[in-house]
């Protein structure tokens, strides 16, 4: 079994990473909804390429945690489960 350090490690990148990545989903729907709602060509223009990196960093996000197994984006079953588990090492934690 892993130490608690570990545990607590784990824990604290996926909540992270998560943070971050819901953060730059946020970040893609307030550009987006600027976007619909401006009136000028200059500042539609300006949005347009927030919008776009805002895009990239979410991508940037997503595949980071894919790639280290902290997000089963294609497979909703294995989510569950991996959420689960992580719910299940927090509560571990919690109970000392």
């Amino acid at each position: 079994m892993a130490t608690k350090s570990a545990l607590t490690k784990t824990l604290d990148d996926l909540a992270i990473a998560t943070d971050l990545l819901l953060s730059a989903k946020n970040g893609v729907r307030t550009y987006a909804v600027a976007l619909t709602e401006t009136a000028t060509p200059e500042v539609r223009k300006v949005l347009k390429k927030q919008l776009d990196k805002a895009i990239e960093l979410h991508e940037k996000i997503a595949q980071y945690m894919i790639d280290n197994e902290m997000y089963h984006a294609y497979d909703v079953e294995e989510q569950v489960n991996h959420d689960l588990k992580k719910a299940d090492k927090a509560l571990d934690l919690a109970k000392g």
